[in-house]
């Protein structure tokens, strides 16, 4: 295996330009990129950062949705050492002027339009320059490159901080067991202000394949043409509908990295047998995203270890480390390690059975009911079989009898109302311990059902107040 260090011996995008310049690197709607053009189009705008007074260890904060301009902004910030950071542009004005002051940014992009107001932040815009000048930074795989907020799932987020290094040794693990050839085609599919989008990015860098870059009324369309994608399972579902109608067009897709929710056997099965290969796993920001993969089966389990990774248990908690591993925390802009010693404590629970991770649940989720343990996420692959639930969330309220007991906030295919509700009861009825039952079932609110991951903390604010 080569040493990543020795693998690029300059920036990515111009090792590939100098291998293979006229390959298709990148496409965006009726436009496609060569090696060469990329590496050039990087250096403009990285120029262009540099008479805007860009300078070295910076950060930059971009609040968007995905676009082909914030991928150049992201190389180009990268090439002139600086930092980037990126924001859901969903979060409310109060939730980004938090993580804005967490961060304290040198820089800020957003689009033209947009619903949020950033007065007291310098904008930077995405020009070339006016008069061509040396961008004076070197290829060091090594330094900070990317600051990613992690889910807040359970409470204030964290900037994590990764190099190149460690987001190309990820790419680098995954890809030796996942066949991405150079002339296969990646789907930017998930959002780059999450480490899952960003790891499609390093992914493409690291082999000197194909991004594919497309705006939201393009998106179906885009899928249906790539090789490769990262998606959650009701995306696929949809994707896999198309084929029932005869005079649709036969799909480029072989493999699919599924993530966000349960994944049902049936529909794995069914793109199987039209060639794609569906891959489920684990991962975490901290570790520059999937840590654990394998093919998708009816096993609850996430899979074996990657190359450049290794876990451990320890008490049943799960303890990361290896090249993947993050630099550290960012903030009052200095970076602080993750963990005391070289193993990193995830706060999951897990246990190996038949030679495969299984995740258990969060150490912090949790609670006692009655002198009992309740470990929600159990419960939630329980109500996940049923074949309305579309996702599930057991969280904890007061009650003067037992401490607390469990209440589900759930998302159905259909209304959720008294005879669904009594539906749920016996379903949980047959499987589940009676206190470990939920005692009321709600429905998830749209406002919080947005994102890869919903905010376990968001949540639990939301069921306080409905008393």
């Amino acid at each position: 295996m080569a040493e990543l260090t020795s693998y690029f011996a300059t920036w990515p995008w111009q090792h590939w330009a100098t291998k293979r310049p006229s390959a298709a690197a990148l496409c965006f709607g009726e436009q496609t990129f060569s090696w060469t053009e990329v590496a050039a189009r990087v250096d403009d705008y990285a120029q262009g950062l540099v008479e805007q007074g860009v300078k070295r260890d910076q950060v930059i904060a971009v609040v968007a949705p995905n676009s082909i301009q914030v991928l150049w902004l992201i190389l180009a910030i990268i090439r002139v050492g600086a930092r980037y950071v990126g924001l859901n542009p969903r979060s409310t004005q109060s939730e980004l002027d938090q993580q804005l002051e967490l961060l304290h940014c040198d820089y800020i992009w957003y689009p033209a339009k947009t619903g949020h107001v950033f007065e007291q932040y310098q904008r930077v815009r995405l020009l070339p320059p006016q008069q061509h000048r040396l961008v004076p930074v070197t290829w060091q795989p090594t330094r900070p490159a990317t600051l990613t907020l992690t889910s807040g799932s359970t409470g204030q987020p964290k900037a994590v901080v990764h190099s190149a290094q460690s987001q190309l040794a990820s790419a680098e693990g995954l890809l030796e067991w996942m066949d991405f050839s150079e002339k296969d085609s990646w789907l930017l599919s998930l959002p780059l202000f999450h480490i899952s989008g960003l790891a499609i990015v390093w992914r493409w860098l690291y082999r000197g394949a194909r991004l594919v870059v497309a705006e939201t009324a393009m998106f179906d369309a885009a899928l249906a043409a790539v090789t490769h994608a990262s998606l959650v399972p009701t995306q696929l579902q949809r994707l896999l509908a198309t084929q029932k109608d005869p005079d649709s067009p036969s799909l480029a897709l072989k493999e699919v990295l599924l993530g966000g929710a349960v994944i049902p056997v049936s529909l794995t099965d069914q793109a199987e047998k039209l060639g794609i290969n569906c891959w489920c796993g684990y991962g975490l920001t901290e570790m520059g995203s999937t840590v654990t993969v394998k093919r998708a089966d009816a096993s609850a389990g996430v899979g074996s270890v990657l190359p450049n990774r290794e876990l451990t248990l320890k008490d049943g908690e799960i303890l990361v480390r290896g090249k993947t591993l993050c630099i550290g925390y960012y903030r009052n802009k200095t970076i602080f390690p993750v963990a005391e010693d070289e193993w990193f404590a995830t706060k999951d629970l897990g246990r190996w059975l038949d030679e495969e991770l299984h995740i258990l649940g969060r150490i912090d989720n949790m609670f006692i009911s009655g002198g009992e343990n309740i470990q929600p996420e159990e419960i939630e692959k329980v109500l996940l079989t049923h074949p309305v639930v579309k996702q599930a969330f057991v969280l904890p309220v007061d009650d003067s009898e037992f401490g607390q007991r469990p209440v589900a906030v759930v998302e159905t295919d259909k209304a959720l109302d008294e005879n669904l509700k009594k539906g749920l009861h016996s379903h949980m009825e047959a499987q589940v311990t009676a206190f470990r039952r939920p005692v009321e079932y709600m429905p998830l609110p749209d406002t919080l059902g947005g994102g890869i991951k919903v905010s376990r903390k968001r949540l639990a604010e939301w069921l306080k107040k409905q008393g």
